[in-house]
């Protein structure tokens, strides 16, 4: 790390000999991470009083290297963190564990854009693209705090479930947690058919909370059951088949883990991704060697009428449930 006494660092390969902050330059050039803790980072933005962009990521996030590759990389991520105090966290270090409860990252890629003081005023959760990521970025690292505008909005229209929904995100990933999870719970018990979608992303974004964040899977399996079997037509359903067994699996619960994921299987034959998810579950867990034959059979017969492009996964995942 470097702080005010001299450390030896790797920056692009190379050992340097530090007596200050020093940014790292990705290759070609893009955003300049600066090598700190972020203790050490907030501590310079009080000094200098400048805002701080955090961004989450994780080496086995598809859409992390979509970002880096299409934005951060580029000309673009060095206009967009100018005069910005630019730190990388990853996401799966237990010393990050600190950062990620606190400013509640739910999704990733997540970029944060905090006050000298450390509080947070934007956000940009997830990457649907290079124009879509750039102009929700370019919002967040000009904003202040949107919470008063939306608290108004609700005020004019309390009975609004998708302003309910947008304040209860908000508030949650704020950490004002218990306002947070009370609105979004309160979308959920009061949706009818004609606001499933709002309810279903509440109940999405609960399950992300008590899994990820809070690292609470007893609690985030009845969220994402509840998801699966209430809105089985949402966007987010999918999603949640997956996370149900994987919080059964973090209880110790393989089984119920994959008879939830074969059930889904069983119901969709045709759905390439209902068996992929079969098929990682089986490789990817000892305890459910005695499932291999089984999802094999299932990800060979989706196989054979797999468009092309889908192909290659498929067959990696077959190798690997025959190992």
């Amino acid at each position: 790390m470097i702080g005010s006494v001299a450390l030896l660092v790797a920056c692009a390969g190379i050992a340097t000999v530090l007596v200050s902050f020093r940014p790292c330059t990705a290759e070609g050039g893009g955003v300049q991470w600066i090598e700190a803790t972020p203790d050490e980072v907030l501590s310079r933005a009080r000094q200098e009083k400048r805002r701080v962009l955090l961004e989450f990521s994780a080496s086995w996030c598809p859409s992390c290297k979509a970002l880096e590759a299409e934005v951060l990389s580029t000309r673009d991520g060095v206009e967009l963190a100018a005069g910005l105090l630019p730190l990388r966290v990853d996401f799966d270090a237990e010393s990050s564990r600190p950062l990620v409860e606190r400013y509640v990252v739910l999704s990733l890629p997540t970029v944060v854009v905090l006050t000298p003081e450390g509080e947070q005023v934007g956000r940009v959760e997830g990457y649907d693209g290079r124009d879509d990521w750039l102009a929700k970025a370019r919002d967040a690292v000009r904003s202040n705090d949107p919470l008063p505008a939306l608290r108004a909005a609700l005020n004019a229209r309390p009975d609004d479930l998708a302003t309910r929904l947008r304040l209860g995100h908000a508030l949650l990933v704020r950490g004002e947690t218990a306002d947070g999870e009370a609105f979004l719970e309160g979308v959920v018990w009061q949706a009818d058919a004609r606001h499933a979608a709002e309810a279903a992303e509440a109940l999405f974004v609960l399950g992300r909370y008590y899994q990820r964040v809070k690292r609470d899977p007893a609690t985030a399996r009845h969220v994402w059951r509840e998801l699966a079997t209430r809105f089985p037509d949402s966007e987010w359903a999918s999603g949640a088949w997956w996370w149900y067994a994987k919080a059964q699996v973090d209880l110790g619960r393989h089984e119920a883990g994959f008879v939830a994921l074969r059930s889904r299987a069983q119901k969709t034959p045709d759905h390439i991704d209902a068996v992929l998810e079969l098929g990682e579950l089986v490789a990817s867990h000892e305890a459910l060697k005695v499932h291999r034959a089984e999802a094999l059979a299932a990800v060979e017969r989706v196989s054979a009428k797999a468009p092309s492009d889908r192909r290659g996964e498929l067959a990696e995942l077959a190798a690997r449930l025959r190992e």
